[in-house]
């Protein structure tokens, strides 16, 4: 038996595809996906489409994502009338706010539906724990050599865990058991331009992955950044991700700290989301982050 498993899309239609093409030329006859579907690229209504799709026409395991977890409270937020917290156009918020703006209610909806993790178990084969983060918390980073990783295998009861959030493919054995990461195949860390996932075989005694690299257009999807107007809701947060996108280094989670630092050393009452963009760009230049907006893009990449 063969399984294809998908982490981390944010919103990466070309890399979803590429990924779908190169599984359904492997051979797979189920799938799994570990969340995040949505945010950090633009093509949010194109990515909930084909993944309405692919649900209807493969047998799939989908879970929920944290980024899902982002939209479900955004909404719960607006319909309590909260005046904190409301996302807006900033390198705060400004990205989620766009994927916010390209969903409906039924997408919202089918989001709380899914699972944070489950056990995968089809008939003859053995079971496999899955989750986005962790089988507990879908914010919580499996890292290959974390304390928590090994604690999880321990405590699971199955031999088998698959996690997505942490962007970082590999695999980790811990006392008979096996952790195994698929990476992101929407904003790959490492690996520009090559979308990660992989292929599990199943026997009935073992599984075994296969991690595969699959080519896509990266160029179009920073390019569509700019033409499709998510640059302008989230300037520096999406020139980090371009800058991931292009050589694969990821700056942006230690960027988005700086910016917090940096706002409570000058404005200790202020409170996220609601922070100036002069913070995002003190934190990129000390990153090495480039300005886009600023350079000849398809010179650049």
């Amino acid at each position: 038996m063969r399984v294809g498993v998908i982490a981390d899309i944010h919103s990466n239609i070309y890399a979803f595809k590429a990924c779908m093409s190169r599984l359904e030329q492997a051979g797979c006859e189920e799938y799994i996906f570990l969340g995040d579907y949505v945010s950090d690229t633009p093509y949010t209504r194109e990515t909930m489409d084909y993944l309405y799709e692919v649900m209807d026409t493969h047998k799939c395991t989908v879970l929920r994502g944290n980024r899902e977890e982002y939209v479900i409270d955004q909404r719960r937020l607006i319909r309590s009338g909260a005046d904190k917290g409301i996302w807006i156009k900033n390198s705060a918020s400004g990205n989620l706010l766009y994927t916010y703006e390209r969903l409906n209610d039924a997408d919202i909806d089918f989001f709380e539906s899914l699972p944070i993790s489950a056990v995968y178990a089809p008939e003859g084969y053995p079971a496999i724990t899955i989750a986005h983060g962790s089988p507990n918390n879908n914010r919580e980073l499996l890292q290959h050599d974390g304390e928590n990783t090994k604690a999880w295998l321990e405590k699971i009861d199955t031999d088998y865990l698959i996690c997505g959030h942490t962007h970082i493919t590999g695999t980790t054995s811990h006392k008979g058991k096996l952790y195994m990461n698929t990476g992101a195949a929407g904003i790959s860390i490492g690996t520009p331009g090559l979308a990660p996932c992989m292929v599990l075989e199943g026997t009935s005694k073992a599984w075994t992955p296969e991690f595969l690299l699959v080519p896509y257009d990266n160029k179009k999807v920073c390019l569509d950044c700019f033409r499709m107007g998510l640059m302008d809701y989230a300037p520096w947060f999406i020139n980090s991700n371009i800058q991931t996108l292009i050589s694969g280094w990821d700056n942006v989670a230690q960027m988005v700290e700086i910016a917090k630092e940096l706002m409570k050393a000058e404005e200790p009452d202020a409170e996220w989301p609601y922070m100036d963009e002069k913070y995002f760009k003190a934190a990129a230049e000390r990153l090495g982050i480039p300005d886009y907006r600023d350079s000849d893009l398809t010179r650049e990449i």
